[in-house]
């Protein structure tokens, strides 16, 4: 028999927490099963069988219910042990967040430092410059295959030297904001302030006739793949010459750049030269180098 069903015998719902209530069930349930009242001997036998079982299970829970002061003692120390470990972890938990708070916003500052004069101090060596501007033509001395090239110049017996930054395009060109390719020797316009020279900025849009002989032979050859001759035709190097005056070294920019991606170089690629072949100024300076003496 299983203490369910000696419950449902004894006609209670749950295992009672004293002896005295399962004596009590059980005699009421006497009065109905014993045979001298007009129950069965097989009925009665099996209240007995549950009564000897409730009181065998109260048992049971009476001795895992006793207490052993030692044990207790023992609990209530590892609880205490433990309340203060998980205090002292809480303890060092704070102190670790808020170092780790005060690095993040120490790392965070510094960022925001460094953002701040990427993104100021061209404009404040461009207000420097404006202060007393003096153009002198420089020369590229030094490009070492990253986005860096260097310019020298000379101002008042001195020389000076300035990192300039340009970008790369397709992996070959390293070019400079009017978009002609940076090459040792070239030289350009160079701006700075007369009193502080280190406070410079570069105009390569304006070049020397030793740059632009330079960049005639770089650009001869795409000029006369657009126009269908010769590289040696005399009217690549009117158009040439014509554009350089016209439309300065951005045009000559359109026509190397021409093939280039748009996401390769986003400032002179195909539809840029697209733009400038339909103008009407470059319509009018290609027919004109075009026309041939009768």
């Amino acid at each position: 028999m299983k203490i369910n069903q000696a419950l449902e015998i004894l006609q209670l719902e749950k295992l009672p927490v004293s002896k005295e209530d399962i004596d009590t069930a059980y005699k009421a349930r006497a009065k109905e099963l014993h045979p001298d009242v007009g129950g069965s001997e097989e009925a009665f036998q099996s209240l007995t069988e549950a009564y000897e079982l409730a009181l065998r299970g109260l048992d049971v829970v009476l001795d895992a219910a006793k207490i052993d002061p030692v044990e207790e003692a023992l609990k209530k120390k590892r609880a205490a042990m433990r309340e203060e470990m998980l205090k002292r972890r809480a303890v060092e938990d704070h102190q670790r967040n808020v170092q780790a708070t005060k690095w993040i916003y120490s790392i965070l500052t510094l960022l925001g430092i460094a953002v701040l004069v990427i993104f100021v101090k061209p404009y404040i060596n461009k207000f420097m410059v404006e202060r007393n501007p003096i153009e002198q033509m420089g020369t590229v001395t030094y490009s070492d295959r990253t986005d860096k090239f260097t310019v020298k110049w000379n101002w008042d017996g001195t020389n000076y030297e300035k990192i300039f930054k340009g970008r790369f395009v397709d992996a070959k060109w390293l070019v400079a904001d009017a978009g002609m390719p940076v090459i040792l020797g070239n030289q350009y316009i160079v701006r700075f302030n007369a009193n502080r020279p280190n406070f410079a900025v570069l105009k390569d849009e304006y070049i020397s006739p030793e740059t632009a002989e330079v960049y005639f032979n770089i650009v001869r050859h795409p000029l006369a793949e657009h126009l269908g001759i010769s590289v040696e035709d005399p009217s690549v190097v009117c158009l040439y010459w014509r554009i350089l005056d016209r439309f300065g070294v951005d045009g000559l920019g359109h026509i190397l750049f021409s093939h280039t991606p748009f996401r390769k170089n986003w400032y002179h690629n195909e539809g840029t030269f697209q733009g400038l072949v339909e103008s009407e100024a470059y319509k009018k300076l290609y027919r004109s180098c075009l026309v041939r003496p009768e």
